[in-house]
């Protein structure tokens, strides 16, 4: 018999246009192919309502998973964690980032943003008492996260529907993000610059929101600044050739996994990826793109060489499909299911 497992979320899903959304959704998605899965998921009011008058699922689960928000967690989140923490049913949080743990890289801007970043930390150190486990994507982010019990459990990836990236539709990059002082953004622009003095029709794809870009970025030809998800951002992806990660090196970067790297990887993309970060360890050991110095002309030289180059661009873009074959949703999600049950026959 399959376990039952209830799955708690912080996002509603009625429109995957945000990456923590869709996110949710695969993970679901995929739970539900090994477990009776019950959802729980939704603004704070909506969710808050339904765990009050929920008390009652605690008796029909075998386990429960939350896939948090970067945002804290409220008292009723709270309340329904320590209710099935006393009936000692096991729970596994994934804890994606945790930026606020690092003030001087992220300040918080203003005294709301001071209060809510104070109860993020508390949301952490909750979370680590109430859970069985603390599931984090990357190593070095489980080292920074409280908790006495980590198990890794990297972000996973989809089959793309697309050809694997074809040569014949102009030279194209694509960065897929925000434009935050740590992102890289101003640096892949100068990149772009370099790349388009030596190849005239190539153009840059910014999907982003556009009121987080700089005038002078909108403005620059070539540049293409974008808003999409889910199947048009899947479309974009796969009629571009490379694309790019070109994060600014700090300590929080090199330990963060953006999960965007996926998404390029699940639709065949080369990536360009600035070096010391979890996205270029994955990049190299799946040798699928080009990991470069931290400056506008080594990321430039990188993205020309794989513009210019098809066989090289076409070998990489085959090893991304072949990594992602091991490391789709459905294997993260039967992660999830043995670490939480080990003992289940179906777990």
């Amino acid at each position: 018999m399959k376990p039952r497992l209830l799955v708690l979320g912080h996002y509603p899903l009625d429109q995957l246009d945000r990456a923590p959304k869709v996110r949710t959704y695969r993970m679901i998605e995929a739970l539900a192919h090994y477990a009776w899965v019950t959802v729980v998921t939704g603004t704070r009011s909506v969710r808050g309502a339904i765990l009050r008058q929920s008390l009652g699922l605690l008796d029909q689960i075998d386990a429960i998973y939350l896939e948090s928000g970067s945002s804290t967690a409220t008292l009723t989140d709270c309340w329904f964690l320590y209710q099935a923490h006393r009936r000692g049913i096991p729970t596994g949080i994934f804890v994606r980032d945790a930026y606020q743990l690092f003030p001087d890289l992220y300040p918080p801007a203003g005294f709301k943003s001071r209060v809510l970043s104070l109860l993020y930390k508390i949301s952490l150190r909750f979370y680590a008492r109430s859970a069985t486990v603390i599931f984090v994507p990357t190593s070095g982010l489980g080292q920074v996260v409280p908790g006495s019990r980590k198990v890794l459990l990297p972000p996973g990836g989809i089959r793309g529907k697309g050809s694997v990236n074809p040569p014949d539709v102009g030279h194209r990059i694509i960065y897929v993000g925000a434009a935050g002082p740590h992102d890289g953004v101003e640096m892949l622009v100068a990149a772009f610059e370099l790349v388009r003095a030596t190849i005239a029709d190539a153009d840059l794809w910014l999907v982003m929101r556009p009121n987080e870009v700089r005038h002078h970025i909108v403005t620059t030809v070539g540049v293409h600044v974008l808003e999409a998800s889910g199947e048009y951002l899947e479309s974009l992806l796969q009629s571009a050739q490379v694309a790019v990660i070109p994060r600014v090196d700090t300590r929080y970067n090199r330990l963060a996994l953006p999960v965007k790297l996926m998404d390029y990887l699940s639709q065949g993309l080369p990536v360009v990826v600035t070096k010391g970060s979890e996205a270029a360890r994955v990049v190299e050991k799946a040798h699928a793109g080009l990991v470069t110095e931290h400056s506008a002309t080594a990321l430039a030289e990188a993205l020309k060489f794989l513009l210019q180059h098809v066989a090289q661009r076409q070998e990489m873009s085959r090893n991304a499909v072949s990594y992602i074959s091991e490391n789709l949703w459905a294997d993260r999600a039967a992660s999830v299911l043995a670490t939480l049950l080990p003992d289940h026959p179906d777990g």
